[in-house]
């Protein structure tokens, strides 16, 4: 009996593990992507992940290895609005049919504009550029997610009422999520709410949330603000009385340092920008770690 048990479990295995080189493959170009595309397909398809969560969005390009992995996918899942600059680059390199999906494109855009109240960023670096960081806003995810389960829809229509019935659980607790930081942030007295950080990666969370984004660097981690500029954002500084500033997980924290040792401000909790850090955290754990490091630092811990 226990040899017939063992063979039957044998067997079962081999069974799924066939079954699931049989699913359609989604290639993904960003951890959050994984997590949307896992939670919205579930076993129906193969993800794999490309850039993994200690991964620069900015900085990343697929390796003729990476490329390798992916020439059996049905579909590419990718940030969009610019972020991944290699995109028309990897379309060319994959079997015509291939899908490429840009998860942030139905997504309302925000730019960088010297005469937003948004926004105070370099202008001579940033100006009329698109902010690609929209993930910041759970409402602009909810709106990705709505998108997205649509696309997935058409890709295993099948599978069709599944993907829609976890779209609209996912989308429920994005909406949910989304009021959380709201609550959150009320205690936040609203000529407080300026956010200087390293690069200009949280314009739609200040946009969605009522907050000034004063970001040091560029729309990316590797851009050095110009003298001048950071000279008006010292001021800025002491003019508005801001108390903190926040450094990035994974970022150069010395034009920050910088800025504190000029006007004493608090150098907060570091955000998690770009990506979510580990493997183990997902895409509220992102939103809930920065808000508590925001709210922290500009209530003064109270």
């Amino acid at each position: 009996m226990k040899r017939f048990l063992s063979l039957l479990c044998l067997v079962t295995g081999l069974s799924s593990a066939v079954r699931a080189e049989d699913r359609p493959m989604v290639a993904t170009l960003h951890p959050l992507l994984s997590e949307m595309v896992t939670r919205l397909a579930g076993d129906h398809v193969r993800v794999e992940e490309l850039m993994g969560p200690g991964g620069n969005p900015h900085t990343f390009d697929p390796s003729p290895r990476d490329l390798a992995r992916i020439q059996d996918a049905v579909m590419v899942v990718a940030m969009g609005k610019n972020l991944e600059t290699y995109l028309d680059r990897l379309e060319a390199s994959l079997p015509e049919g291939v899908v490429m999906y840009e998860a942030g494109r139905l997504v309302p855009s925000l730019r960088i504009d010297v005469e937003s109240e948004v926004f105070m960023c370099c202008p001579v670096h940033s100006h009329g550029a698109i902010d690609p960081h929209w993930w910041h806003s759970p409402a602009a995810m909810r709106t990705a997610v709505r998108h997205l389960g649509r696309a997935l829809e058409r890709l295993l229509p099948e599978h069709r009422s599944e993907i829609r019935e976890s779209a609209r659980s996912l989308m429920s607790e994005l909406e949910d999520l989304h009021r959380w930081v709201e609550d959150q942030v009320s205690v936040i007295p609203r000529n407080q709410r300026k956010l200087v950080t390293a690069h200009a990666a949280f314009g739609y969370f200040c946009d969605a949330f009522g907050f000034q984004s004063i970001p040091v660097q560029g729309l990316t981690t590797e851009d050095d603000p110009t003298p001048a500029y950071l000279a008006e954002t010292v001021r800025i500084i002491r003019r508005e009385k801001i108390h903190a500033v926040f450094p990035e997980k994974n970022a150069s924290e010395r034009i920050l340092e910088m800025i504190v040792k000029e006007t004493g401000v608090e150098l907060a909790e570091p955000l998690l920008a770009d990506n979510t850090g580990s493997a183990d955290k997902t895409y509220a754990d992102m939103i809930r770690h920065n808000v508590d490091s925001i709210v922290q630092a500009l209530t003064g811990g109270k």
